[in-house]
């Protein structure tokens, strides 16, 4: 239905001069161009960019039927992580068009899964990737360039042995080198929460102009609160605007550009006193509180049980309780064992096939 555009929630000052302009429809207002409005109008830059903020938000908030739902979901694609134990757990891969959050202690992996997935949102289509490009957006300090080599390097030499190729030139054919993956990840280092919300801002314009951009990363959100004294009334507030001010920009993200938002966060110390013992105790929680905790779409917790890596589904609407056991070596993201069986489940999963394309699809497992 196309509707008016006094039916915009934007100043009544914009929509007189688009109705004087003769514009009175929405979709007559989506094929103007911005410098349209400003040239011809006299709608100020600021103006400009506050009609098409929120034209956008009007078209992500349309309705569509449950049956349209379905479709899309079933059609959810995912990025690899090598793991077919991890993939599992989290339905096929990290999901694109959903925000991912890996929470765990320090050591537990995040950063290495991250950067796991920066070379994997590249692997061609022909062999079973997205063929896209990756933003990582580092607050600590754990990117480096020496290990995303590495892995590149594996993961050619897994490609090479999964697709019996004879040997790499078939990879350089489709431009999967060390270079061009490293060309394709955009890096951003932030120190404190006002440069990660302004880089944030930064990384809308550059998808905009790189809608090959399928994967954005941050790793990890809670680190440039750390310093922040969140007794403080004000402080608090300030967090917490900046967290939902972050989350719009992500929704926006994944709905209109359809790519993948990985989030990493920290775990902290909360100490819960029992009302009738007056006994006090401790446990490990994910940082930046109760109201975050709601954000993502998917939580995953990444910690060491019986000295062996697990990651375990904590929060989602879509994937079952479950765990699983993974490992980090030089070569990667892999499963914890290393049998035949689990082998076996690792070729059947992504050696599916439509047409002459490999596409990385939600497979069930026999247990």
């Amino acid at each position: 239905m196309n509707r008016h555009v006094t039916s915009l929630p934007i100043a009544n000052h914009l929509k007189s001069k688009l109705i004087k302009n003769g514009v009175e429809s929405i979709n007559e207002l989506k094929n103007l161009k911005p410098t349209d409005l400003i040239k011809d109008f006299g709608i100020s830059k600021n103006e400009v960019f506050e009609i098409y903020e929120t034209l956008d938000l009007y078209q992500a908030s349309k309705p569509i039927s449950v049956y349209d739902l379905l479709q899309i979901e079933q059609k959810l694609e995912f990025i690899c992580t090598f793991s077919p134990a991890f993939d599992k757990l989290l339905g096929g891969g990290v999901p694109i068009g959903k925000i991912t959050e890996l929470c765990g202690a320090a050591g537990a992996g995040k950063t290495q899964v991250c950067m796991q997935l920066c070379v994997n949102v590249q692997i061609p289509e022909t062999f079973g990737g997205r063929n896209a490009k990756a933003i990582f957006i580092d607050t600590e300090g754990s990117f480096t360039s020496n290990r995303i080599i590495e892995i590149v390097k594996s993961t050619q030499n897994l490609l090479v042995d999964r697709f019996n190729l004879t040997n790499r030139e078939e990879l350089i054919k489709h431009n999967f080198t060390v270079e061009k993956v490293l060309q394709n990840i955009y890096y951003y280092r932030c120190s404190d929460h006002v440069q990660l919300l302004a880089c944030f801002n930064n990384v809308k314009v550059l998808i905009e102009k790189q809608p090959s951009i399928k994967l954005v990363i941050i790793d990890s959100l809670a680190y440039p609160f750390r310093f922040v004294d969140f007794k403080d009334s004000n402080l608090l507030t300030m967090k917490t605007n900046i967290l939902n001010n972050m989350m719009t920009i992500a929704y926006q993200l994944i709905t209109k550009f359809n790519l993948a938002i990985l989030i990493t966060n920290q775990m902290t110390t909360r100490i819960t006193r029992d009302s009738v013992s007056n006994v006090s105790s401790s446990n490990l929680v994910p940082a930046l509180g109760e109201t975050w905790a709601h954000s993502a779409n998917l939580r995953i917790l990444l910690s060491w049980r019986n000295s062996k890596r697990q990651a375990c589904v904590c929060k989602s609407s879509y994937l079952p309780d479950m765990s699983c056991f993974y490992k980090i070596t030089e070569r990667g993201i892999e499963d914890e064992s290393d049998n035949l069986e689990d082998y076996d489940k690792e070729k059947q999963f992504y050696d599916g096939a439509e047409s002459s394309k490999f596409q990385i699809k939600r497979k069930k497992f026999d247990d």
